[in-house]
């Protein structure tokens, strides 16, 4: 069989995008679609990438398209998924190929946050546009897919992976004490709610201690203390060194997808999240605890005060929610490809 070829467009301004090859791009972001691309590669597939710099062009992205001459091009980011669809329609000279779009997030909703109404409006409208006319859709959100199902879409759920934890390499350098200790990694924008969290250590005891890694943003500061801690950007090995030593970890944007979920699994603790759409991923009471309004501080102190209550929820997880390596996702993601090519 010819050999596939996928050309991966991206909103992301990530310096090197364009030029790393894949084995770069996985070092560099283990999960989504560097890791898919990585693990496409080795799965046969030639694999290409734009980012910002070419994607917000289209004269510039009919140009890369024509000179890879993709079979799949796979759109992710809300600013230029409709950039390859003028590209074939108007600039391309090479035309066969399939334009898949990776649709993760409420556009809409998270450009309300950050622009208000305007911003709402405007990326309400797109999301539609983006989703309605791509050729496919692949969602890791059931709500997502929901609302795909009301445009007359049927879009093809596969989740975030995570690969096994047992054997990569951690760091022991950060120690972290109390009682009780939560964990929360990555993101921290406003419209992900995590002030949420912070604002309940306030009523816990000093003892039960919150850890955040990633990016500080300056809204969160005022609620830094003795039980709110900061840990900033670490390693991937040190990452995991703190991540090892959690009770419970906390995931409080108000959707059923996010890479922390999966990555969360692979540790078999328990998990607090928010009381909304991760109804649909998780059954409340039996493989996780959801914060109604993101009141969390009760929750908090069930799981505190009840091992027993921590280990239940974590072996219900464990048992009832598949978490795929990202080799597997891959497959998932060719056996898909393949499907809307025609084989």
């Amino acid at each position: 069989m010819a050999l596939r070829r996928i050309f991966y467009v991206s909103s992301t301004r990530r310096p090197g995008f364009e030029s790393q090859d894949c084995a770069a791009h996985f070092a560099e972001a283990p999960y989504s679609i560097d890791a898919i691309g990585y693990n496409l590669e080795k799965m046969g597939w030639a694999v290409g990438w734009a980012g910002w710099k070419s994607a917000r062009n289209p004269l510039a992205l009919a140009m890369r398209i024509d000179s890879f001459k993709p079979d799949v091009i796979y759109t992710y980011g809300s600013t230029v998924a409709l950039h390859p669809l003028l590209c074939r329609r108007f600039l391309c000279r090479h035309k066969s190929f399939k334009i898949v779009h990776g649709w993760d997030d409420h556009y809409g909703r998270i450009w309300g946050n950050l622009c208000g109404w305007p911003g709402r409006v405007f990326m309400d409208w797109m999301e539609k546009r983006i989703v309605k006319n791509s050729d496919a859709v692949v969602t890791l959100s059931y709500e997502l897919q929901k609302i795909g199902r009301r445009w007359g879409v049927e879009c093809e759920y596969i989740p975030n992976g995570a690969d096994p934890v047992e054997n990569l390499p951690r760091s022991e350098s950060i120690k972290l004490d109390g009682r009780f200790k939560l964990v929360y990694t990555g993101d921290k924008a406003k419209w992900k709610r995590t002030a949420d969290i912070c604002a309940a250590m306030r009523r816990l005891p000093s003892d039960i201690k919150l850890y955040l890694t990633g990016r500080n943003e300056e809204y969160l500061k005022p609620y830094a203390s003795e039980n709110c801690v900061f840990l900033g950007w670490l390693t991937k090995e040190e990452q995991r060194g703190v991540m090892a030593q959690a009770d419970t970890f906390v995931c409080t944007s108000d959707q059923d997808c996010n890479a922390k979920l999966q990555e969360y699994l692979r540790w078999r603790k328990p998990i607090l999240a928010f009381d909304g759409e991760a109804n649909n991923f998780f059954r409340n009471g039996e493989t996780a605890l959801l914060a109604k309004d993101g009141d969390y501080a009760p929750l908090v102190r069930r799981l505190a005060d009840d091992p027993a209550l921590c280990r239940r929820i974590a072996e219900s997880a464990a048992r009832d929610i598949p978490v795929y390596t990202w080799s597997e996702i891959a497959a998932k993601f060719e056996k898909f490809f393949e499907r809307i090519l025609g084989k």
